[in-house]
């Protein structure tokens, strides 16, 4: 992969991970997993680049659901490649930094926090 693509990539992740959690929390819930359905619902409202939907799919999907839609994927990630580049991405909250505790991500629309 060429570093143009890359840099795509990066900035689609930027935008998935800052922008579509706390949508798909306001508009669904909290929840550790939403439907590819929500999930498309999300970057269409928030005018996302749909070509890059494998990085909200990992992020927000189980492993088994990615998988069943890997190969209508044009991005060119696995799984884990996904969910790496999204949580690289993710917002911190500054009160967990000043000794407050921040917020539970897996309640928050940011699953898998292992990542």
């Amino acid at each position: 992969m060429g570093w143009l693509r890359r840099w795509q990539i990066r900035q689609a992740a930027k935008q998935y991970a800052r922008r579509l959690g706390p949508n798909l929390r306001q508009a669904y819930g909290s929840a550790e997993h939403y439907s590819p359905a929500q999930i498309r619902t999300g970057v269409g409202k928030l005018g996302l680049d749909e070509r890059y939907i494998a990085i909200a799919y990992a992020a927000f999907l189980s492993p088994e659901t990615f998988e069943t839609l890997a190969e209508t994927l044009s991005v060119g990630l696995d799984y884990d490649e996904a969910r790496a580049v999204f949580h690289e991405f993710r917002p911190t909250d500054l009160r967990s930094i000043v000794g407050t505790p921040g917020p539970d991500y897996a309640a928050t629309g940011y699953p898998g926090d292992s990542c």
